[in-house]
């Protein structure tokens, strides 16, 4: 077995000038050709053939190439095809069937209330099916499927393109064995083994979950947010492995470093992520040796991504959590913990099955799905609250563009009609997302469909029905509310300035706004100190936190959706907290024009000034069970809270408090605001310093001025 540091700086540079074997393939010219003439055939009836033959083209013609000093393969020369026809059917289905809506969502977009779209960017597949049947199995599985009697033509259709990715898939597999047989001979016997079963062992396990990923994420374009339960899906091969002496604990760790950093080397837009620890379908805690073997090997590879979901159930074991929490405080920070409690609940609460509540994945950043069995889309569409009272203040008018892009608004007598108003623009845009949500996915079919990715799915295959038109399980949709705290804040500013101390009128805060803070730099540091903010303990805002959360998730949750299942509610803002505050007019809790709105489930940049548990109190007014597609607290440590034996203890029991109060998920960054100034006037010196930056990790001197600067604020809050 080859050890990872021998040529670690090749392995982790080995999708930079990748060198592509000429002679293995077509090259991008004669693919093209053959491309063209495949997509003649499309009548938009049988896309899911044409997608398939797409794919089949590059996994059979296209160029592959090897890396000789890794042990597992993976590449093939993509020509962007299946991006291009994605691109051409979600364009023609805007044009021919939601040209007004089309139009309205544009809108609203570009003036930074809300977006709606086609999410096929947050897939979860049945990885564990994968690994039992391997790509023949599952063609197995067609081919039994396909024999019944009285099948549609369209039922028929769709077998018949499961039939050819899975071929493919093999083909492409079985092209890697003979291109890396001169080199490997160990490596080629994973890869044939892999093309003609399911995988017998560990090694065979990690090299078809890295062909597939690579096939799904690059080839077919659909975005697959997790790899499922990673401990789950390796202990059964690890145990017996070690059992029967195939490899050692010690060979099992090197693996799983050249598994781990070809995701980190790939790049893979906001990181891969998977999941780690947790109960199952029965109840049962399922840490593992492997899941210490894994957090053992990410820490030691320094790397920044994958990311990592930490589930956390009341039978987790607490040296387990610590060990986590360890690597965070040293920096190694690529984690999220989500709570099995909260979790659950929430996903019965919308009509999942508890069997299949228990067996959720986090999607993406943070949001629970069924592993296997969800089509969740947790990232279809989102509405700022922020925006909300701005078009309150300016009474439905967008105030950049100029344009009636709110609802309308009448007489704000009290402070009772106000806040009735900000609610009606949060129903407004929530509408607004979901009728187009709605819309949009009935032709999702026609746009998307996705034999890959359907093929793993148990109920897709019982229908034969493609899980892009509702052949999954369950077919679910999201909305996100972002900002909170800024809308709280602006609430209670509002409430305490105007109506209750009357030291300005609304129409005179209104032109301070107008006028973003000119000559009234002494009213705005004023409002920026007052105790009523969210995140301090504070009954009013506290008050308008738990009430205003309520209502979002009843504007969202069960509502029907366009593929025969619901909307789920969400309450975080992952980056939008940054591009969409430069869309929203000054706000009355004191922040600027442009400037970034509040992240996730933060305060106000710098504005919990009342500590961790004060912050955590507040937060936890919200119900996170009517949360169902996820929410997440964002936590700020300084190294001095966290240091020795004590401070990992205190660290643990920040995250228990959070999580028996009923928190969701949590994350956190450790560090000084010396060390982050530092290193933004000294990048080079801080070219390895992670950061959590909202659902992913990032090294910190590759983040943009403004998010450096606001990570440095926070730190700069806690001294």
């Amino acid at each position: 077995m080859k050890l990872f540091k021998t040529n670690q700086e090749i392995l982790k540079k080995q999708f930079e000038n990748v060198e592509w074997i000429e002679e293995s393939g077509v090259g991008e010219k004669g693919l093209k050709k053959l491309f063209d003439e495949l997509i003649k055939e499309d009548n938009g009836e049988n896309r899911d053939i044409i997608k398939a033959k797409v794919f089949a083209l590059i996994c059979e013609k296209s160029r592959i190439a090897i890396d000789k000093e890794d042990i597992f393969q993976d590449k093939l020369f993509d020509c962007n095809f299946i991006s291009t026809l994605r691109n051409i059917w979600l364009n023609d289905a805007i044009l021919t069937f939601l040209p007004k809506e089309g139009d309205d969502i544009a809108q609203a977009f570009e003036s930074g209330s809300c977006f709606a779209t086609a999410d096929f960017g947050h897939a979860s597949s049945n990885t564990r099916l994968l690994l039992k049947v391997g790509f023949s199995g599952l063609l197995v599985r067609i081919e039994q499927a396909e024999r019944r009697e009285n099948l549609s033509n369209k039922q028929k259709q769709f077998y018949r393109s499961c039939k050819i990715v899975l071929n493919a898939c093999i083909t492409f597999v079985n092209r890697l064995a003979d291109a890396i047989a001169p080199f490997s001979r160990e490596n080629e016997l994973a890869l044939r083994r892999t093309a003609i079963g399911a995988p017998t062992n560990i090694y065979e396990a990690m090299q078809l979950l890295i062909v597939y990923f690579f096939l799904q994420e690059y080839i077919y374009k659909t975005r697959l947010r997790t790899l499922g339960r990673l401990d789950v899906l390796l202990y059964p091969f690890y145990k017996k492995d070690i059992e029967d002496g195939v490899f050692t604990k010690t060979e099992i760790k090197e693996m799983l470093k050249f598994f781990l950093n070809k995701f980190s080397s790939a790049k893979v837009p906001y990181g891969l992520p998977f999941c780690l620890a947790g109960i199952d379908e029965n109840g049962e805690e399922v840490t593992n040796e492997i899941s210490y073997l894994i957090v053992e090997a990410y820490q030691e590879l320094d790397i920044y991504s994958p990311k990592i979901h930490i589930r956390v159930s009341d039978k987790t074991p607490a040296n387990f959590i610590k060990i986590v929490l360890n690597s965070i405080r040293n920096g190694k920070n690529s984690f999220v913990f989500c709570n099995d409690n909260i979790a659950c609940r929430a996903l019965t609460d919308v009509g999942i099955e508890q069997i299949d509540a228990k067996n959720y994945v986090p999607i993406g950043c943070y949001e629970p799905a069924v592993w296997g069995d969800e089509i969740g889309c947790t990232g279809n569409s989102g509405v700022n609250l922020a925006k909300a009272i701005e078009y309150v203040m300016m009474k439905g008018v967008d105030a950049k563009s100029g344009k009636k892009l709110g609802a309308d608004v009448g007489e704000l007598n009290s402070f009772n009609d106000f806040y009735f108003a900000v609610k009606k623009q949060i129903e407004f845009l929530t509408k607004k997302c979901i009728n187009y949500v709605c819309t949009i996915e009935k032709y999702y079919k026609i746009i998307n469909p996705d034999s890959l990715l359907s093929c793993m799915n148990e109920k897709s295959i019982e229908q034969g029905v493609d899980v892009y038109e509702g052949g999954a399980k369950y077919n679910n949709s999201s909305v996100i509310f972002f900002s909170i705290a800024t809308l709280v804040d602006s609430l209670t500013a509002i409430k305490v300035l105007v109506y209750d101390k009357k030291i300005l009128s609304l129409s005179e805060y209104v032109n301070v706004l107008k006028d973003n803070w000119k000559n009234n730099e002494k009213l705005r540091l004023m409002i920026r100190k007052m105790p009523e903010k969210y995140g301090n303990e504070n009954e009013m805002a506290d008050y308008f936190t738990k009430d205003i959360s309520n209502y979002c998730a009843e504007l969202v949750n069960n509502q029907p959706n366009g593929r025969g299942g619901m909307f789920k509610a969400s309450l975080f803002s992952i980056d939008y907290c940054y591009d969409y505050g430069k869309k929203v007019m000054a706000t009355p809790d004191g922040r600027k024009e442009g400037e970034s709105l509040s992240k996730n489930l933060c305060a106000s940049w710098a504005m919990d000034k009342n500590g961790i548990l004060s912050l955590i109190n507040s937060v936890t007014k919200i119900d996170q069970t009517k949360f169902p597609n996820g929410s997440v607290l964002d936590v700020v440590l300084h190294p001095s809270a966290v240091t020795g034996q004590d401070g990992l203890d205190a660290f643990y029991g920040i995250l228990k408090t959070y999580f028996e109060k009923g928190g969701f998920a949590m994350h956190a960054n450790v560090f000084d605001a010396n060390d982050l100034r530092e290193a933004q006037k000294n990048p080079d010196k801080y070219s390895t310093l992670q950061v959590r930056l909202c659902g992913w990790n990032a090294y910190f001197v590759a983040l943009r001025k403004e998010e450096q600067d606001s990570f440095i604020k926070q730190a700069e809050n806690l001294t």
